[in-house]
């Protein structure tokens, strides 16, 4: 045995000198570069297979077994049945936190649903609350102008035709379309009398013909 070794050591020992004979003749001669000797290192030390890894994939479709594996690793020096016990007991103290924390997000779901229905209804209110305050100042308005109107009408009702007429040509022909619509046919009759110029009677027929279509006033009036 140990002259088998003897001999062996040998031809290790002549093919290193070989190796070095060579690569001093390749080294001289300018033969040998570092590519070479990049290529020579890969010839005499190829390198070593990469090692499989060790840890398990993380697909979802083995993850299952992955677990129920850990967990058995824990108890494996248990028999069968307490093996089982353990899993399930496991398995129900996760299927509670799950129920738990399904119950929790209901409930801030339940929440989330009552701020948003106060909101609504805040809104609805103030929507409503806005509406009465617009109404009220219409109204306001409305009541200050009738009051104004009928207080105009009442004056231009005690003035002279002539009067009359001279305010009215200063109106727009709503306006005196209105009062002529509020004042006594009698009283608008003597004031149409004072238009007597072309331009103001075609005015004053271009008014009445409003009133005959019944064209709406241009603001209320008090009866």
């Amino acid at each position: 045995m140990k002259r088998l070794w003897d001999v062996f050591a040998g031809v290790l020992a002549l093919n290193f000198l070989v190796v070095i004979g060579l690569a001093a003749w390749l080294r001289s001669g300018g033969h040998l570069n570092r590519d070479r000797i990049d290529q020579i290192k890969l010839v005499l030390f190829p390198p070593s297979a990469p090692e499989a890894p060790t840890t398990q994939p993380s697909d979802p479709t083995t993850r299952p077994t992955m677990v129920l594996e850990a967990l058995l690793a824990h108890k494996s020096n248990l028999p069968a049945g307490q093996q089982v016990d353990f899993v399930q007991k496991t398995f129900d103290q996760r299927q509670y936190e799950l129920e738990q924390k399904d119950q929790l997000l209901g409930q801030r779901q339940a929440q989330l649903d009552l701020v948003q229905q106060k909101l609504t209804d805040d809104r609805t209110t103030f929507e409503a609350e806005r509406k009465v305050f617009q109404d009220q100042q219409a109204q306001a308005a409305k009541l200050a102008s009738d009051a104004g109107f009928q207080k105009s009408l009442d004056l231009y009702s005690a003035m002279q035709p002539k009067q009359v007429k001279a305010v009215f040509a200063g109106l727009d022909d709503d306006v005196v379309k209105d009062y002529f619509a509020a004042m006594d046919p009698l009283a608008v009759k003597k004031i149409i009398a004072e238009f007597k110029s072309p331009d103001e009677t075609a005015r004053v027929e271009k008014i009445m013909e409003k009133i005959r279509k019944g064209e709406p006033t241009s603001r209320p009036i008090n009866g």
